[in-house]
């Protein structure tokens, strides 16, 4: 019998060593990834490679297709999938909708939702069903802005044929507790559809512990990669399950033959997620997500949540000696990434009616930091790249702020 040898967590140099890969932090105290995250200089060294060979005319097609099995397998080892269980989109709106509109739909049945915690694309895919097919759209409210799984669990019938929500809310930035949510879906054949852009590259994802039926991320926010490109995962019991809502070569198993290869009435799905592709790839995407994937791979996702649950406590900590609210600052198996200041959640997008939270926003602007606001709070958020000193120059701006203003 062979021993497993532990894999080497990575040191406090090795953190500091990638900080160095993105220039933007020379400038900026960072905490927006959420809205998406900063790209490493690797990035802008492959795209532009790749720029002059299309400049000069000699593209080598095999060459992008390899980049396109390179990224696939990437992704697929990120969250401890196969590489037939991904499928390349352009963004998370995407690969919601395939996944929505894979069932087969019959009227009555139902999804189940919590629209006051989802982001607007996970809230119309559905919509559009229910104006379709006449689907029901089954609304459970939120809890002091978690996700209510208990409550959502229970409303599951005979009817559901669908449970969707986010992995970590984009406001107020909590963790939903899916595990127990994704078993009982499981168990009961409904498709437990993830939104996990907000989670994806930063949390430690593993679908062979956690049985997802399918998951929606994009590249532009934890993968440290560009916008217009992301990937569906598909489990692969359900891939075979659901329907593509559209077909193209790259959707076809064609073998052997060559890519153009003319088709006919005769043909065969390409196995697993595959079949959702449509159309040619985003190489430029690709490209530049290739650098920042290897990173956190090599790092493991599971270490870097622990560097930034470890972060995340020191600056709640840290505010909260100076009297600034943060929303529901208990800590468990609800706290990610995101640090959210205010005491409630509002109606608006990017703004807020609480005249300190404006003062604030603007005191930690004017000093470099990166943040923005969303539903009324103020989210700052996280990556491998975020470390002591960036946390305790937000404290200290805070503090300075809180003298004269709490």
């Amino acid at each position: 019998m062979l021993s497993s040898v532990p894999t080497p967590q990575p040191s406090a140099s090795d953190f500091a060593a990638l900080r160095a890969k993105f220039p933007a932090l020379a400038s900026s105290i960072y905490f927006d990834t959420a809205s998406r995250g900063l790209v490493p200089l690797e990035a802008k060294t492959a795209i532009n490679e790749l720029l002059d060979h299309r400049i000069r005319g000699d593209v080598n097609k095999a060459e992008m297709f390899e980049s396109i099995k390179r990224v696939r397998h990437l992704y697929a080892q990120l969250i401890g999938a196969t590489p037939h269980e991904i499928a390349f989109t352009k963004n998370v709106s995407e690969g919601l909708n395939i996944a929505a509109a894979g069932l087969s739909w019959k009227a009555g049945e139902n999804v189940i939702v919590c629209p006051t915690l989802e982001h607007p694309s996970n809230i119309y895919p559905w919509l559009n069903l229910k104006a379709q097919k006449g689907i029901e759209v089954r609304n459970i409210e939120s809890k002091d802005g978690l996700m209510p799984v208990k409550e959502m669990m229970a409303a599951i019938d005979s009817k559901t044929r669908a449970v969707t929500c986010s992995l970590v809310t984009f406001a107020p930035g909590l963790r939903s507790d899916i595990q127990e949510l994704a078993e009982y879906c499981d168990k009961r054949g409904v498709l437990f559809v993830v939104d996990a852009a907000q989670g994806i590259g930063i949390l430690d994802i593993d679908v062979a512990r956690t049985p997802i039926s399918a998951m929606s991320v994009s590249n532009q926010k934890g993968l440290l990669g560009l916008y217009g490109m992301g990937f569906l995962y598909v489990r692969e019991k359900w891939a075979e399950r659901l329907e593509p809502p559209f077909l193209s070569r790259f959707s076809v198993d064609l073998g052997t033959a060559h890519e153009a290869t003319g088709g006919g009435g005769n043909y065969s799905l390409m196995p697993g997620a595959q079949r959702f592709e449509v159309g040619n790839y985003n190489y430029v995407a690709t490209t530049a997500v290739e650098p920042g994937l290897a990173m956190i791979i090599t790092l493991s996702t599971r270490a870097i949540e622990a560097r930034i649950s470890a972060l995340t406590e020191r600056m709640i900590e840290g505010l909260r000696r100076h009297a600034i609210p943060v929303f529901s600052p208990q800590p468990g198996v609800h706290r990610a990434h995101i640090v959210a200041i205010g005491d409630t959640l509002g109606n608006q997008h990017d703004t807020t009616d609480d005249p300190k939270l404006r003062s604030l926003y603007q005191e930690l602007s004017e000093n470099g930091v990166r943040l923005i606001v969303r539903r009324g709070v103020l989210r700052l958020s996280f990556h491998f790249y975020n470390n002591d000193e960036d946390v305790d120059s937000v404290i200290d701006i805070a503090g300075h702020w809180a003298k004269t203003n709490m």
